[in-house]
């Protein structure tokens, strides 16, 4: 086992090709101005969310208060890590909107509802967004994005008394 261990580690040391394995791990390429729009636009829809959590929040029924305010801190977190690669890229992170399109939602479920549909709006358009983005390091933090926010869906739908993962791939439009 200790020789096992010891090849592995010789051939982790010496790295693949001729760039070390730490140096692949911690690829710094610089994030591309073209790719400025697109993080913009998923910032907007992050702030879209952030303004949803904060007005339903207080209006959740008492078992999903603490998953509403768990993700508006997650949310907040996209934010700022989209808008820090929006600065990186040498662009001007967009600001949130003074209002954004919440409806008029009726009770608590109605208002889980609206959650509901910017989840779906945020993994669709992640989802889109990911094999369009560059580098790959890019592209990384931005599928963490989306992979905490499906996780977020999936919340929302059991709340909603749907199944929480209709299908094996997520795709914001179940």
């Amino acid at each position: 086992m200790r020789a096992a261990g010891a090849g592995l580690a010789g051939l982790l040391v010496a790295g693949c090709g001729h760039a070390s394995l730490k140096a692949q791990v911690h690829d710094e390429q610089p994030v591309l101005h073209s790719d400025v729009e697109l993080l913009n636009h998923l910032l907007d829809l992050e702030h879209w969310a952030i303004a949803a959590y904060t007005a339903a929040t207080p209006l959740l029924p008492p078992a999903t208060v603490k998953a509403g305010q768990l993700f508006l801190n997650d949310e907040l977190s996209h934010a700022g890590d989209l808008a820090g690669l929006v600065r990186a890229a040498g662009g001007k992170p967009i600001k949130s909107r003074p209002s954004y399109p919440l409806g008029n939602p009726h009770g608590s479920q109605e208002v889980i509802g609206v959650l509901h549909t910017i989840e779906q709006a945020l993994i669709t358009a992640y989802l889109d967004a990911i094999p369009r983005l560059q580098p790959g390091t890019v592209k990384q933090q931005v599928a963490s994005i989306f992979a905490n926010d499906a996780q977020h869906l999936a919340v929302v739908r059991a709340a909603l008394h749907l199944p929480a993962v209709p299908s094996a791939y997520v795709s914001g439009r179940e």
